[in-house]
């Protein structure tokens, strides 16, 4: 036959005994000065409320520094083995507590308080007790023996439905869901909110079943709000939040509560005990009924009654936060990505803002430059037309130099010239004439003047050809050149080398002119300037191009300086020359290192068109 509930508590509590005293028994005594608490729980060690009462009342008194404490709790299951149970707990307490000396009792709930007292004599005779609950016991109870400290846990039925409807002023009707087989409270509770009933309509569901309640409440109309106290029915649900879960689902409208346990089964949240610092509470009187205080000296007090809500259904049901008490408590709050990520928000807002001004200030530096840039275009355009110009100008004023030379050259080969010949003829035969002039200084005077005369003809027509030489016209600028080249060394007393290849008898005039001038300046400059002892020419053509180079030996100079400072009108005029005549112009120098001269220009040149 199968075994009742009560022989299967009986035969577990004396398993767990003697496994308790198995253990126990070696074990050394109790030090002196350790203070023993002891806890007695309502219902299981699973139950909702049980494991956060009891850390709560560990987390006090085990961190105490004034006095070491062992503490032990224990759990009163009446609730599902009825009044048997008190009895096996009894007699499972008194065993294994027999050699340890109780100091304080915690009662938690009434049906513990009463457990307490009716074994108070035999199991802890002299310890004060320490109670939390509902019903408040008279003063003959607190005062008797060593004292009953008392917290008193309300439920906060009119605070709770008092602030629902602060926050939903457009409420007509209100579902109270109240179910217990204690018919006392019920009433009780019918008693409280009573002074509502001209305010909203109320309803009391109070069926046997929570099957039954919850179809009921599927039907609950807008404009109206359930209050959840507790239901304890026929198919009464071992889990009281599992209950409470299930109301807030079957309900279409916002859900209110008294006990903070069922904040997060959907239910909004309510004017509730707290149900950790009721457990706080009591431990700390506990720690000054040990510390010497009595407990009849502590006044009833009340547990403390929080508001507390769940922010998933206040942004459920569009309540906003500001209506709230300023001291309510909100669970499962979700912050805001601004709320959460706020100094990143806004490290990214002023590093983006940073770029933002970086990139203006580079777009404005950008147009400023292509608008510089423009300017310089602008202004590289306008240099370069009057480079063009100048260039044009330069070689024009070259050629009318030519030009003027050319007629300056004529003037005193056809006219200072031939008329100085004339004066030498008349003076040679006025020396000849020995009968007319006996006068032996007149004879030297006029062999003077005739030797003079003829040294000045010599002079201008060394000058004009200098000017503009006729044998560049007649015999080429290759003949030309090299017959420059004897003549500068016979009058300077120098070795001028001269060597051409290529053709030139059908060189353009203009390039033939421009290739003597730019050798007889170089020419010059190496005598003059360099003090050269030894030159070379040399004169190259091929198909579109003049090459000249002239080299000689002498001190050198430093180019840069010689441009800076102007001294370098020669070597300006020689590039300039080449420039004219489509080329370009090379000086190589240095001091003590002699000078080189290369020419390079086209053999029919665009200047004869100018």
């Amino acid at each position: 036959m199968r075994g009742s509930p009560i022989a299967a508590v009986w035969s577990a509590t004396a398993i767990m005994f003697v496994g308790w005293m198995s253990i126990a028994a070696p074990a050394t005594a109790q030090t002196p000065s350790a203070r023993t608490v002891l806890t007695i729980h309502s219902g299981s060690e699973f139950f909702p409320s049980n494991p956060i009462l009891d850390a709560a009342i560990r987390d006090v008194l085990l961190t105490a520094n004034a006095v070491r404490i062992d503490y032990y709790a224990e759990y009163l299951e009446s609730d599902r083995f009825g009044q048997e149970a008190s009895a096996a707990l009894a007699e499972y307490v008194g065993r294994k507590y027999r050699s340890r000396h109780v100091d304080v009792v915690i009662a938690m709930t009434n049906d513990a308080l009463t457990f307490v007292l009716d074994h108070r004599d035999e199991l802890f005779p002299d310890a004060p007790v320490v109670f939390a609950g509902v019903t408040v016991p008279d003063d003959t109870v607190r005062l008797a023996g060593h004292g009953v400290a008392v917290v008193r846990v309300g439920s906060a039925y009119v605070e709770t439905l008092k602030l629902a409807l602060q926050l939903h002023p457009s409420t007509e009707h209100v579902y109270v869901v109240a179910r217990s087989p204690n018919r006392q409270d019920v009433e009780s509770a019918r008693a409280q909110l009573g002074v509502f009933s001209q305010q909203v309509t109320l309803t009391f569901i109070d069926e046997a079943t929570v099957t039954r309640a919850l179809e009921i409440l599927r039907t609950v109309p807008p404009r109206s709000i359930v209050l959840h106290i507790w239901q304890k029915g026929e198919d009464d649900l071992p889990d009281p939040v599992g209950v409470a879960r299930r109301v807030a689902e079957a309900a279409p409208v916002p859900v209110y509560g008294t006990v903070d346990l069922n904040v997060g089964t959907g239910i909004v949240g309510g004017v509730v005990r707290g149900t950790r610092q009721t457990g706080t509470r009591v431990a700390e009187i506990a720690l000054q009924i040990l510390g010497g205080v009595p407990a009849q000296r502590f006044p009833v007090e009340d547990a403390p009654l929080v508001p507390i809500f769940d922010w998933r259904q206040i942004t459920r049901w569009g309540i906003a936060s500001s209506r709230l008490p300023p001291d309510s408590e909100l669970r499962f709050w979700t912050p805001t990505v601004w709320q959460a990520y706020r100094p990143y928000i806004l490290g990214v807002i002023i590093v983006v803002a940073a770029q933002l001004l970086a990139i203006a200030g580079l777009l404005v530096q950008r147009t400023r430059r292509r608008r510089a840039e423009a300017r310089v275009r602008a202004s590289e355009a306008t240099i370069r037309t009057s480079y063009d110009r100048i260039r044009q100008l330069a070689g024009r004023l070259i050629n009318a130099q030519e030009a003027a030379r050319a007629g300056i050259a004529r003037d005193l080969h056809d006219g200072v010239c031939q008329e100085l010949a004339g004066v030498s003829i008349a003076v040679g035969s006025l020396k000849n004439s020995s009968g007319q002039i006996q006068d032996e200084p007149a004879q030297q005077a006029l062999a003077r003047i005739h030797a003079e005369t003829l040294g000045m003809v010599a002079g201008i027509r060394r000058l004009s050809h200098e000017l503009h030489p006729a044998t560049l016209r007649l015999v080429g600028l290759a003949t030309a050149l090299q017959a420059h080249c004897t003549e500068v060394a016979k009058r300077h007393g120098i070795a001028v080398s001269f060597e051409a290849e290529g053709e030139f008898a059908d060189l353009d005039p203009n390039v033939a002119v421009g290739s003597f001038r730019m050798a007889q300046e170089a020419l010059r400059n190496g005598i003059v300037h360099g003090r050269a002892g030894r030159i070379s020419v040399s004169l190259v053509r091929t198909a579109e191009h003049i090459e000249l180079t002239v080299t000689d030996d002498g001190t050198g100079f430093d180019l840069e300086a010689a441009r800076k400072n102007g001294s370098g009108l020669g070597l300006v005029s020689i590039e300039e020359r080449a420039h004219v005549l489509g080329g370009d112009a090379e000086i190589v120098t240095a001091p003590a290192q002699g000078t080189t001269v290369r020419v390079r220009v086209l053999a029919v040149s665009a200047a004869a068109e100018t």
